[in-house]
């Protein structure tokens, strides 16, 4: 379905806005940035921020949101390229975490915003857990997931992986990490829930 010039610009108008603060945020530190500084950096008018996000908090949801939809939307594209239902959790853990490396500062923030600070009852987060349940799920009726554990488990393991790998990032002060220290994590979870690798 095509979208009208007006919708494309609204389009560009928030990503520019999401852009702007996603490197304000890291350059200078959730904290220190201004809604001043973001309109300044997007080129927007404050009218035209408040249009789009009701507060710089609010960025910390859409920033999250974007970062879930690119997954999704990868997943779509690429997924069925993979037979494995492992190697299509790598994938999305892969995107996750390529994503997230060049913005450690602020993905530690989003992640402390919308998962644990979060007033809603759902985080946008949440989506990933779904997809990935659903290929374990999925890999639990075709022999590669234990049946021995239920799903929630081992998505908590696998994302847990994640969350400890970037934890492990702030607590050894900016030493390097990467998908090769991920895989390496998530083929131990796999191996423990008893998967063939």
């Amino acid at each position: 379905m095509e979208i009208s010039r007006r919708e494309r610009k609204k389009i560009k108008t928030k990503s520019d806005i999401l852009r702007a603060a996603r490197h304000l945020f890291e350059e200078k530190g959730y904290d220190d940035v201004l809604i001043e500084d973001i309109t300044e950096r997007s080129d927007v008018s404050k009218g035209t921020f408040f249009n789009y996000f009701n507060s710089k908090e609010g960025l910390l949801k859409a920033i999250a949101e974007e970062e879930v939809d690119d997954i999704q939307e990868l997943y779509e594209n690429e997924g069925q390229n993979f037979k494995s239902c492992r190697d299509r959790i790598k994938l999305i853990m892969k995107r996750l975490l390529d994503d997230s490396i060049p913005y450690m500062h602020l993905t530690g923030r989003v992640v402390f915003s919308t998962i644990i600070n979060s007033n809603e009852d759902v985080s946008p987060f949440y989506t990933i857990n779904e997809m990935i349940d659903s290929l374990v799920q999925e890999g639990q009726m075709c022999g590669e997931f234990s049946k021995e554990y239920p799903s929630k488990y081992i998505v908590t393991a696998i994302l847990g992986a994640y969350y400890g790998l970037i934890f492990t990032w702030f607590e050894h002060k900016k030493e390097t990490i990467g998908w090769s220290e991920l895989e390496c994590i998530l083929d131990a979870v796999f191996k423990g829930f008893n998967i063939s690798i």
